[in-house]
């Protein structure tokens, strides 16, 4: 039995709740809210997922086949109801976010026989308290859609005996889990390994039927062209991404670092740490764990290790659920409160804490980007075309005939042999009028030294110590 009175647990749920809340305000914007905002803007906007920003790229101009299709369908779908503001693909990881602690609630609930379990406190103090949940709870990436979609195909096999509605129901979810980001395979696979590993044949079978079905839609704007799986394929092999990633020894390092990805920084160390001391601590009754939980999740491990393509620190988001779930699992089979164990509960909350607060810093020292980039649209040519950052996405994306942003120029460039140089070559062969270039935000290196009076082809027309404009 969990030995912290509830009314202790509710304070400190509150304050994480609190400092938690506090985050959303004025959230400062990532590179991926708006380059896959755009991708949704433009599949509202005319049925096709398409980038300008990215033109050049693959074919990216005229139709992307290889991208999050789910993710975006629902991402359009903000944008239909409420405009694409960015708040609004943002709220994208909030909802799902939200129904990601409601199943996880669901878990410990029914584990517990009861939803009034001081567990159910714990649990929600440990994800209120995970800086990396909080962040990628208010981000316009898929990875809080596949979690909370995987975790729900999960839930639908945690039965003894799994019916045939079950797992139908579990591999469609698994399903969409794939449609969202290709990543969400490996709950098709945990799904199907844990069926038969229990010898549940049938529902197996169902499983990956359901499952096989509902992930080939991915497939649906592909067949609906002529020659469309050959672009689709030209698209995924020539990704440069792709490319970067089996080139070489590209793919055995991966291998070799993957557990790494559980501990690139504190964010992902918080509750990797105290994963790894239960295991440690219980070690002793690992065969006591139950065997859905504990065959799922090992599956998951194994199985992204060999697909993924990068050791992507966000990528631990799709593993938290279940984490958190083996965390009250392996608490429950012997609580105890030693010095160690305060001391790693301890370091969880210290590190959740000032994440969150590094976020609020953020958020209330940087002006907030739409407003920036506002107060600099009357010093730009609206008729020309424009090199910017990826963020420059909010509230200008229509004011100018068309963008292109330094991530395409470092993408088509190989990220090699980049200087201010070639940049300014590449913008001109591109028909660049205008460059935006934010020093404070995302410098990079081949950008010009701040205040520059000009570049090859350019010549700077705007400074004020962060934002520089250079024009033909």
């Amino acid at each position: 039995m969990l030995e912290v009175p509830k009314r202790q647990l509710t304070v400190v749920l509150v304050i994480f709740v609190v400092l938690a809340l506090t985050t959303y305000f004025y959230r400062y914007p990532t590179g991926d809210d708006a380059w896959l905002g755009e991708q949704a803007f433009w599949l509202e906007k005319g049925g096709i997922i398409r980038s300008e920003f990215f033109r050049g790229l693959v074919g990216c101009e005229k139709q992307i086949f290889v991208c999050h299709k789910l993710f975006l369908i629902f991402g359009a779908l903000m944008i239909r109801l409420f405009g694409y503001e960015l708040p609004v693909l943002q709220f994208v990881g909030l909802i799902f976010f939200i129904v990601l602690i409601c199943e996880l609630v669901y878990y410990i609930g029914k584990r517990e026989g009861s939803f009034a379990s001081p567990y159910i406190l714990a649990l929600l103090i440990l994800i209120f308290s995970n800086r990396l949940l909080i962040k990628m709870s208010f981000e316009n990436r898929p990875e809080m859609m596949v979690a909370a979609l995987g975790f729900a195909s999960f839930l639908c096999l945690t039965r003894s005996r799994i019916t045939i509605s079950q797992a139908l129901g579990a591999g469609f979810l698994a399903g969409l889990a794939f449609l969202g980001h290709m990543n969400g395979i490996i709950y098709l696979i945990a799904g199907f390994v844990t069926l038969i590993y229990l010898k549940q044949y049938k529902p197996a079978a169902w499983f990956a039927a359901a499952g096989g079905l509902t992930s080939l839609t991915y497939f649906l704007d592909v067949w609906s062209i002529q020659n469309g799986f050959s672009l689709w394929l030209a698209q995924f092999s020539g990704d440069p991404q792709t490319v970067a990633a089996l080139k070489g020894t590209a793919k055995l390092t991966q291998i070799l670092t993957y557990p790494f990805l559980f501990f690139k920084s504190p964010e992902q160390i918080a509750l990797s740490l105290l994963l790894v001391f239960l295991l440690w601590s219980q070690r002793g009754l690992l065969k006591n764990l139950p065997t859905k939980p504990k065959v799922y999740a090992l599956t998951m491990f194994l199985s992204f290790w060999t697909i993924t393509k990068a050791n992507v620190g966000l990528y631990m988001l799709i593993f938290i659920p279940f984490m958190l779930i083996l965390v009250y699992e392996l608490y429950k089979l012997r609580p105890f409160r030693n010095l160690p164990f305060r001391l790693v509960i301890a370091t969880y909350f210290i590190i959740g804490a000032f994440g969150m607060c590094q976020i609020i810093y953020a958020n209330l020292t940087m002006e907030y980007l739409p407003v920036s980039y506002e107060k600099l649209r009357n010093r730009i040519d609206d008729n020309d075309t424009g090199f910017v950052p990826l963020t420059f996405f909010f509230d200008e994306y229509e004011a100018y005939p068309r963008l292109l942003t330094h991530e395409n120029y470092e993408l088509q460039s190989g990220k090699r042999n980049m200087s201010t140089k070639h940049m300014a070559n590449w913008a001109r062969k591109n028909n660049v009028g205008f460059i935006l270039m934010d020093y404070a935000f995302r410098p990079e290196s081949y950008y010009p030294k701040a205040g520059t009076k000009s570049i090859p082809f350019y010549k700077l027309t705007y400074f004020n110590g962060r934002f520089a404009i250079y024009e033909r």
